[in-house]
């Protein structure tokens, strides 16, 4: 009796029907998509920050003894391994990069003052909401050519307004800004977007109860509608934040490679991602001893800016969490 009590108290075994056998299949489809295209590119990449990698031969492997990530943080001379010194364009790579990643902080302040101009309803307000958001859904390609017209030396449209004959694209000084008011132009349509449906979320009796306390419009705003908005801006500071510094599009397609420079003259176009983009398809660029480590390069900044974004999205994450407390 003993023992079949044992064996009742054990679950039984289900089979599998064909139906659970198939959305299992299925299922695992996306799965395998990310394995093969992302999970495996991404071991790969890791194992280039520490060995030398042929990205067409991947049987040819070999350890490097940390020169990828010495090539990178040391300045190097030019006949040391590469015809220029990586980590000369690196140091500079991160100043523009964090540069223009700064100005997501412009264009977040460019959207909320819009967006609460928008909020007022004055006339034509849905048609102006239409017209802030168009930059941002246009093809950066297409943005990138018309800025390009915009500020050509010869025949562009600003150099026409200002009585100038100003090489904007070419002159070291005003290169990044090119990039810097590109960006600007084209990013706050999502914002003011995602302001407008935030302020609908907003209760109308904090506004009635601030104006009872004799609050101002100053007052109403920064003591409710800031606070109402703030997972809002959390968020579009963490996306923008990333988007910063991950630019790459714009600053290629309007500030095309100098010769011999890349990222423009005087490199003053080159973020990280471009600097990356530049190590991969320069690989072939060998030292003395015909060994590249190129691509052992690009592998450590595109970790590096990996554990960056990463800890920017874990620290916004933590400050959301506490503004919601």
């Amino acid at each position: 009796s003993g023992i079949k009590t044992v064996e009742r108290l054990q679950p039984k075994k289900t089979k599998w029907k064909k139906e659970q056998v198939f959305a299992m299949v299925v299922a695992c489809i996306p799965l395998l998509g990310f394995i093969i295209f992302n999970g495996f590119p991404l071991l790969i990449s890791f194992i280039g920050m520490f060995c030398n990698v042929d990205l067409y031969d991947l049987t040819n492997i070999q350890w490097n003894n940390f020169e990828g990530f010495k090539s990178v943080f040391i300045p190097r001379h030019a006949y040391d391994l590469f015809y220029f010194d990586l980590a000369k364009y690196f140091y500079k790579a991160v100043v523009i990069t964090l540069w223009v990643a700064s100005t997501q902080l412009v264009t977040l302040v460019v959207a909320l003052f819009i967006a609460t101009l928008l909020r007022e309803k004055p006339n034509g307000a849905k048609l102006f909401q239409i017209l802030f958001f168009i930059p941002y859904i246009c093809s950066t390609v297409a943005v990138s050519l018309m800025w390009r017209w915009i500020l050509d030396w010869e025949g562009g449209i600003l150099n026409s307004i200002l009585g100038t004959n100003m090489r904007w694209l070419e002159d070291p000084n005003t290169i990044t800004w090119c990039i810097i008011i590109a960006i600007i132009w084209q990013a706050p349509g999502y914002g003011i977007v995602m302001y407008k449906a935030a302020f609908t979320g907003i209760n109308n009796t904090l506004y009635e109860a601030a104006e009872v306390d004799g609050a101002n419009a100053w007052h109403k705003f920064r003591h409710v509608t800031l606070p109402g908005i703030s997972p809002t801006t959390f968020f579009l500071l963490q996306a923008g934040a990333m988007a910063g510094l991950l630019t790459y599009d714009l600053a290629v397609l309007i500030i095309p490679n100098a010769w011999g420079s890349p990222g423009g003259v005087d490199s003053m176009g080159l973020t990280l991602i471009r600097l990356v983009h530049y190590l991969i398809t320069n690989s072939s660029t060998s030292d003395a001893n015909g060994v590249s480590y190129m691509v052992s390069c690009a592998c450590v900044i595109s970790w590096m800016l990996f554990i960056v974004t990463g800890t920017i999205s874990m620290i916004m994450f933590r400050l959301r969490e506490k503004s919601l407390k």
